[in-house]
């Protein structure tokens, strides 16, 4: 009776033990997390994070809403109408300076953007206010999230 309560005591202990799960998304590169997924536009904020308004936004900046945005593996963007999935433009992406700033070349949406936010789910690009006409400063941030291909 002894051996019986001890023996499944030893499994009532090993069994509440949580295995550690592997996230297999952990440990990809920067260029895998662009390239998994297409992305679309959340919404335009300033460097702090508040959110800026339509209106304070220039056309071209509103249009990009419209789209998804795929990073694909070699190298190539494309830019993807969401209702009727055609593409729109094409051009090339490249990751720099330590995979800290990403370098697009589509028309329509072309610079050297910082990445501020990189991660399964999530991309944070920040801009300069120049090319969207957004009054709030130098700089603000495009918020992206993954939407399936």
């Amino acid at each position: 009776m002894r051996n019986l309560l001890i023996v499944f005591s030893l499994l009532l202990v090993l069994g509440s033990c949580k295995k550690n799960k592997v996230d297999p998304d952990e440990n990809l590169t920067s260029s895998q997390l662009l390239s998994r997924n297409a992305w679309k536009l959340d919404r335009y904020t300033d460097t702090s994070g508040k959110t800026i308004s339509d209106g304070n936004l220039n056309a071209s900046a509103v249009v990009l809403y419209q789209m998804l945005f795929e990073f694909r593996e070699n190298q190539e963007t494309r830019a993807i109408e969401k209702v009727s999935k055609t593409v729109i433009n094409r051009g090339t992406w490249n990751l720099l300076e330590d995979n800290k700033v990403l370098d697009i070349n589509i028309v329509g949406f072309q610079g050297k953007f910082k990445i501020v936010v990189l991660q399964k789910g999530k991309l944070t690009l920040q801009a300069s206010t120049g090319n969207f006409l957004s009054g709030v400063g130098s700089e603000l941030n495009m918020e992206f999230s993954e939407s399936p291909n």
